[in-house]
């Protein structure tokens, strides 16, 4: 009889566990119920910037102050662009406020050495992204030119994220149509939360410009791979 019973709420069980119902047991000595739990997380990939326009205006400048805004690149300077984002935001150039890039900055009335030469504007962001696919994301930038010629002087972006450690230059002028620039590349690993990069944008008036009007359209792509 006892066998009986037993088989009996095994099979009670077994319905329930099948129909996703109620379970129940009895017992003389002890009692168990089993809950069954199915969880589902989806693939998810996401983005979030904290800055969607960056307006520079060489009509009124602004002076550089704590990384961004213009500075002055004195003239005869022999670095690459990627060298003049870093010693601007180093603090080895001048702000200016000038187009083109000359000023009396020490006041004494007259022009000295490395107070003329062209001008290079920074801006920074902050890329938030996410991304739990276990086999890692790729984040990129697409940079297109919508209004104006190729002759705006050098462009490029540093994506900076601390969190893994990686920094990475990529520069654009002459490739503004969309192609896509690799900013990062996370292999066989999962982002691991909301992990914050810091982007920070330049134009380097380097007297290669013409004027005119131009607008770009940059366009931060994260994708599972």
């Amino acid at each position: 009889m006892r066998k009986l019973v037993l088989l009996a709420l095994s099979g009670l069980l077994a319905l329930a566990l099948a129909n996703g119902g109620e379970e129940w047991n009895v017992g003389d000595q002890e009692a168990t119920v089993t809950e069954r739990i199915n969880l589902t997380i989806p693939q998810r990939v996401a983005l979030h910037l904290t800055e969607d326009e960056w307006v520079v205006d060489l009509n009124n400048p602004v002076p550089g102050q704590n990384g961004e805004g213009c500075y002055l690149v004195p003239k005869g300077y022999q670095g690459s662009l990627e060298d003049a984002i870093n010693d601007a935001l180093a603090g080895n150039f001048q702000p200016i406020d000038t187009y083109p890039a000359i000023k009396d900055l020490n006041g004494n009335g007259q022009i000295d050495e490395g107070e003329k030469g062209t001008i290079i504007c920074l801006n920074q962001k902050v890329l938030q992204k996410f991304c739990n696919n276990g086999d890692g994301c790729e984040l990129d930038l697409k940079v297109t030119r919508t209004q104006g010629g190729p002759d705006y002087g050098q462009g490029g972006v540093v994506d900076n994220a601390p969190d893994i450690n990686h920094t990475k230059f990529v520069q654009f002028n002459g490739v503004d149509d969309g192609t896509p620039l690799e900013l990062l590349k996370v292999l066989g690993q999962r982002l691991p939360g909301w992990l914050d990069d810091e982007i920070i944008e330049a134009f380097w008036f380097d007297g290669s410009e013409e004027a005119g009007t131009y607008q770009f359209n940059f366009l931060f792509q994260l994708a599972a791979l």
